[in-house]
């Protein structure tokens, strides 16, 4: 007899210091059972009679293999990443990159003789002050480290501006963390005081990196999914469920 679907749904759970998502799908099947891809996704099949807390405590108990299988798929993500050959694009004249969610066209010129090599931020350009404009490496790097650097400048500032609203429950500033993720945009350690975001986020309108920001500070409060989690994001960011939605429309990444 064939397996009935009745539907599924993306869910989120908290497994120690990470969030994870999962699919739920609703089959005819005895078993709660459990299945995490290579790419890291978290799949669970269950019948409608079983309750989602009983989904999730089962999620819970099989929370050291869960979590060791999604890093183990970030790292394997990361390490491809790593591998691809570098210089993919040769940043010249009329390249686009994005920037906080505008695009914004490459212009090269060469650094006079005494003038320091920089990088400039202008309102839909982004200028490569070089001494050699032909060598991309040279460029990629200088813009990895220009982008770590407003990484760091644009994050702090938001998570600041976020935290004073978390004053009154007592949370103290968190360390904040970047990294490159694959599968999430930012992740909360509440228990270590650590919140992590996605150095892709950059990319993204500001209003997306403060609902994300926002997310994570919730979790301080209540480091679950719960309806007082998403109660205290609505009392905080009423709009947030627009910012979610924005957030995940973003499919094309530069």
């Amino acid at each position: 007899m064939a397996t009935k679907v009745y539907g599924s749904e993306t869910r989120a759970i908290i497994l120690g210091d990470m969030e994870i998502r999962y699919e739920l799908t609703r089959k005819s099947v005895k078993n709660v059972n459990l299945r995490i891809d290579a790419a890291g996704n978290v799949k669970v099949s269950a019948s409608r009679r079983v309750p989602v807390d009983y989904i999730e405590g089962f999620l819970r108990q099989k929370q050291a293999l869960i979590v060791a299988a999604v890093e183990r798929a970030e790292e394997n993500s990361r390490r491809q990443q790593d591998l691809k050959p570098h210089a993919e694009r040769q940043y010249t004249d009329g390249e686009q990159l994005t920037i906080l969610g505008q695009k914004r066209a490459v212009r090269v010129a060469q650094a006079v003789q005494g003038q320091a090599e920089r990088i400039i931020l202008g309102e839909d350009t982004i200028y490569f002050m070089v001494r050699n404009p032909r060598d991309a490496r040279h460029k990629e790097l200088m813009y990895e480290k220009w982008l770590k650097a407003c990484q760091q400048e644009v994050y702090g500032e938001i998570a600041h501006q976020v935290h004073r609203q978390f004053r009154q429950w007592g949370v103290d500033y968190p360390e904040l963390r970047t990294r490159r993720m694959t599968s999430r945009w930012g992740s909360c350690q509440p228990y270590r005081g650590v919140v992590t975001l996605n150095s892709r986020l950059i990319e993204t309108p500001r209003c997306c990196i403060e609902y994300v920001v926002t997310h994570e500070f919730c979790h301080f409060i209540h480091p679950d999914h719960s309806k007082a989690f998403h109660a205290l994001m609505t009392r905080l960011m009423p709009d947030w469920k627009q910012r979610k939605k924005l957030l995940n429309s973003i499919s094309e990444w530069n």
